[in-house]
């Protein structure tokens, strides 16, 4: 009896030597562990903030250059619309005057005063024409037609009372096509508004994400 006893005693000494050697929560977190380190850590959340403030601050800065450059151009357009609207109303009375001094060698003086609008009038309406075909991206020939015709008009009849020299013939000849070159300007500057330019578009499709 005492033998047995003494193999139970062992028994129980070796069984509870072997609960004490295997500890289930540590092995436990052992595998936590070596799973962990086996993953590869996610980023901080500081670093994602950081990244995201990145970003944001570029894309800021690209809309803050292109709101400059935007504004540049703008001036830029409406000091060259400023020049060439000037330019077109001096030519133009320069050569209303002309027509004006021309009419009155055949026509009375209250006759001659408005018979420039004979020659003018068709410019204005088919300069008008003209514009409102621009912004609507539309053509117009017609309208065009008549506006050199009018132009080469004005010339002739600008240059058909003065001396025959060359240096007359220029003065007098220049004004009418100044006013339809600051005109072809006017419309330029219209169209340039209404169609958007190329660079404008490509940046506009790089900066969308």
């Amino acid at each position: 009896m005492d033998r047995i006893h003494d193999e139970d005693i062992f028994s129980d000494s070796e069984f509870s030597t072997i609960e004490i050697q295997w500890d289930p929560v540590e092995e436990l977190a052992q595998m936590l562990s070596a799973a962990s380190a086996a993953s590869p850590d996610p980023a901080p959340p500081h670093e994602r903030s950081s990244h995201r403030r990145t970003r944001r601050r570029i894309r800021a800065e690209s809309r803050t250059q292109d709101s400059n450059r935007g504004t540049h151009v703008t001036i830029l357009v409406a000091t060259i619309s400023v020049c060439a609207v000037c330019m077109l109303g001096w030519s133009f009375s320069y050569s209303y005057a002309q027509l004006r001094a021309t009419a009155s060698f055949v026509l009375p003086t209250k006759l001659a005063q408005w018979w420039p609008l004979t020659v003018y009038g068709p410019w204005l309406v088919a300069a008008l024409s003209i514009l409102r075909a621009t912004v609507q991206n539309r053509s117009a020939r017609r309208s065009w037609g008549v506006v050199l015709g009018a132009s080469a008009m004005a010339v002739a009849l600008c240059i058909s009372h003065s001396s025959h020299s060359l240096l007359s013939l220029i003065i007098f000849g220049i004004p009418p096509i100044t006013a339809l070159v600051c005109f072809w300007e006017i419309v330029g500057q219209v169209s340039s508004k209404v169609t958007k330019p190329r660079h404008a578009a490509h940046s506009r499709r790089d900066s969308t994400p």
